[in-house]
């Protein structure tokens, strides 16, 4: 009878614990060879970047990006590369030094209003367009705080390209 105590017990303040502490992001996570969770965000920390079929040098250049900054998810690592997917679903690999830990986000839609905290009722803080690149300074509550150019509001996590479902960042 004492080992279905200590059983319940240790089980209860396992459940506590998990619910004590909130999941850094929904999207099931692994720990890479580099160290760092795959998937994650990461951009591009080039005005150009190669794209290749392959993790080497010697793979064919499928496209370049030509935009510093640009959030893209690394999906799988391989020594030094690292296999990327963009806003639109295109994938490939990308040699890892040309990228940065730097958290951005892409406005995806035509417009998005950012908020001036994080709720729906607050007032508009600016209006971004599609395209857009801002810096993610936190995230919390399925909302993150943006720098766009200067200019700083509050965006729900659907609405922009550059986050994990859920993921909070301080």
């Amino acid at each position: 009878m004492a080992i279905w105590r200590i059983i319940f017990v240790t089980f209860s303040f396992l459940i506590m614990g998990l619910a004590y502490f909130p999941a850094v992001a929904k999207e099931k996570t692994t720990v890479g060879k580099s160290g760092y969770l795959v998937p994650r965000y990461v951009s591009l920390a080039k005005n150009t970047v190669n794209v290749r079929t392959g993790p080497n040098g010697k793979y064919p250049i499928i496209w370049v990006f030509k935009k510093s900054g640009l959030p893209v998810k690394v999906i799988a690592e391989y020594k030094n590369w690292r296999k990327i997917v963009d806003s639109e679903g295109a994938s490939g690999w990308i040699w890892g030094p040309l990228l940065s830990s730097k958290r951005t986000a892409l406005i995806i839609a035509e417009q998005q209003a950012l908020l001036k905290g994080p709720d729906s009722d607050q007032p508009t803080a600016v209006i971004a367009e599609a395209g857009v690149i801002g810096k993610i300074h936190r995230c919390e509550k399925g909302w993150c705080e943006l720098d766009v150019n200067g200019f700083k509001g509050w965006l729900e996590q659907p609405d922009f390209w550059g986050t994990l479902e859920g993921e909070i960042l301080d």
